[in-house]
């Protein structure tokens, strides 16, 4: 599988325990694309694995400049929208990935399933009324999912033949009062019609969702054994991250299970 990751140093390790999981529970090489403009070469040497080949990219776009970041959104945020302007032009196909992420299973299937003239393939994790507001504040397509995009399959060989970089600045400079969550509130706005859902309960699962699904389904909770039976992507949104003292869930164990600590 070709994997796309865009990070700072800061989020390095979690990375490196991210690409763990994947590569313990998905047999065959793969080219794991690292967007960044402080990791290094040496950097990604630290984590070894015959399994993996790493490409660094540093790129930038001034352009960028002008949306909305802050600390929890950085400008490499919008930089997986953009992968089709930087990745080598024998990628066809990508699956971004969160550092913060977790994978249990085998992802062929999820990778290999047709694209097509679908742009995106994702997980949404917000109800109907929301995802209603979401439509009509980022002006999108009717009926247009809004998807976390933490997990995404990205058709690279769609998106080369658009003139996508101009769209997403015009879009910014258009909407920048009204982005929440920007890189999302933009792939809706502009691509909602060439999106396709998964379970996020499958490729998306996070506590925030658990939490949720138990409170109305009390006979039929979410536990670890439905986990480990079922799920194949664990996210870890928001502030509420495995590493930290304060947290708070019942999935910590699968991420200490894959986790590399920093020596």
């Amino acid at each position: 599988m070709n994997i796309l990751v865009t990070i700072n140093k800061n989020y390095l390790y979690k990375m490196f325990t991210m690409i763990n999981s994947l590569s313990c529970n998905n047999k065959g090489l793969h080219d794991v694309f690292v967007v960044s403009n402080d990791v290094t070469i040496d950097d990604l040497s630290k984590y070894k694995n015959d399994n993996i080949t790493f490409h660094l990219i540093s790129y930038f776009d001034e352009k960028l400049e002008q949306a909305p970041t802050s600390k929890r959104y950085p400008s490499v945020i919008y930089y997986r929208l953009l992968a089709a302007k930087y990745l080598p032009s024998d990628v066809d196909k990508i699956l971004y990935l969160d550092p913060d992420i977790i994978v249990l299973k085998d992802l062929s299937s999820f990778y290999n399933q047709s694209m097509k003239d679908i742009y995106y393939i994702g997980a949404s994790n917000v109800k109907k009324t929301l995802r209603k507001f979401n439509e009509v504040k980022n002006s999108a397509p009717k009926d247009s999912p809004y998807i976390n995009t933490g997990v995404i399959l990205i058709n690279v060989k769609e998106l080369r033949n658009k003139d996508q970089s101009q769209e997403i600045y015009d879009y910014i400079l258009k909407k920048r009062m009204v982005l929440t969550l920007p890189d999302q509130d933009i792939l809706q706005g502009l691509y909602g019609d060439k999106v396709k859902l998964v379970d996020h309960y499958l490729y998306n699962l996070s506590d925030r969702a658990i939490n949720a699904y138990n409170r109305t389904h009390i006979k039929s909770k979410i536990d670890e054994s439905w986990v480990e039976k079922n799920c194949y992507i664990i996210h870890f949104l928001g502030r509420n991250k495995p590493w930290k003292e304060n947290y708070v869930g019942i999935l910590k164990q699968y991420y200490l299970n894959y986790e590399i600590k920093e020596k």
